[in-house]
């Protein structure tokens, strides 16, 4: 009977900490005994500067209301299977509330039902599970309305009313980025710019290079590229530069590394997301649901259109 009870003790404290670390993926507040509530908080990656500034909000928040966080991420945003499977093992500590931003929303259909039958409210950050899946509530940017309003400016930029533009969108199935490359695309329609190519740069800078690189091959005049997001953007926009070809290009997030581009003329600008806000209201909005308090089921973190004008002072606001 003693070493059944030395196991279970052993388990217990095991499930507690969680201190779970795949490669390249698992940040995780110091587990401290007390009875503290946990929130876990899976992304979508942990590796790159967008979602290190949703993880800062979450930090943030954790902190002010004396919350342990369990923070997961896969490597890269495309390692779908293993962001599910973290969500799996994270729900197995029966946390106090989920705060979970799908890579591929229709591959987290079973854990989030899973999350239900135990009971665990889940806070959605950054991107949707539309109609597949129950959850309290979803915090993040209308994708749609950022995108549109990032080509919006790149058309008035431009100063007429034709032209060939390249979008580049994320992964195959990612909502949120195919929603910004269709409100850019929306947008270029709507003015008369043609829309030469379209392709995935799954949210990485030297994907989204190639990308850029083969477009050029075929599309040589390109005025105008919109990316669904910055680290994208800088690949579109050095291969552009080694082609010697004068675009003007756009991302989306408002990261250090393409406020930095925007203020050397490099890109031309971002929509500016707010990954802390996120990071912070999905914790915030967690603890109270977990509390059973009533929140709202949608919730806008907001964006700004930032070009050379208003870069420095976004940068600094990072700082």
């Amino acid at each position: 009977m003693k070493k059944v009870c030395v196991s279970l003790l052993t388990l217990a404290f095991a499930l507690t900490s969680l201190n779970i670390f795949a490669q390249g993926g698992q940040e995780s507040a110091d587990s401290k005994d007390g009875g503290k509530m946990e929130i876990a908080v899976v992304l979508k990656t942990l590796s790159s500067e967008y979602w290190k500034r949703v993880v800062k909000g979450a930090d943030e928040a954790a902190a002010k209301y004396d919350v342990e966080l369990i923070k997961l991420g896969p490597p890269t945003e495309d390692a779908v299977e293993q962001q599910i499977n973290m969500v799996q093992d994270a729900l197995t500590a029966k946390p106090a509330a989920l705060v979970f931003s799908p890579s591929q929303p229709p591959t987290a259909v079973n854990v989030l039902r899973s999350a239900k039958d135990m009971g665990i409210p889940v806070i959605l950050v950054d991107t949707p599970m539309g109609d597949l899946a129950e959850y309290d509530t979803f915090i993040g940017t209308e994708n749609y309305t950022a995108g549109k309003s990032g080509g919006e400016a790149l058309i008035k930029a431009l100063g007429k009313t034709s032209g060939a533009a390249v979008l580049i969108e994320g992964a195959p199935g990612n909502p949120t980025t195919t929603e910004r490359a269709d409100g850019a695309g929306d947008a270029f329609e709507a003015a008369g710019i043609e829309v030469v190519a379209r392709q995935p740069g799954y949210s990485d800078r030297e994907k989204a290079y190639t990308v850029m690189q083969n477009i050029l091959q075929v599309n040589k005049n390109v005025d105008i590229v919109f990316c669904s997001n910055d680290e994208m953007a800088l690949g579109a926009l050095r291969a552009l530069q080694q082609a010697g070809t004068k675009a003007l290009v756009m991302g989306v997030d408002g990261n250090k590394d393409a406020l930095k581009s925007i203020l050397e003329d490099g890109l031309f600008g971002t929509v500016a997301q707010k990954p802390e806000m996120m990071g912070y209201l999905g914790v915030e909005n967690a603890i109270k649901a977990a509390k059973g308090e009533t929140i709202e089921k949608r919730i806008d973190s907001g964006v700004d259109i930032i070009t050379k004008e208003n870069a420095q002072a976004a940068l600094d606001s990072q700082s």
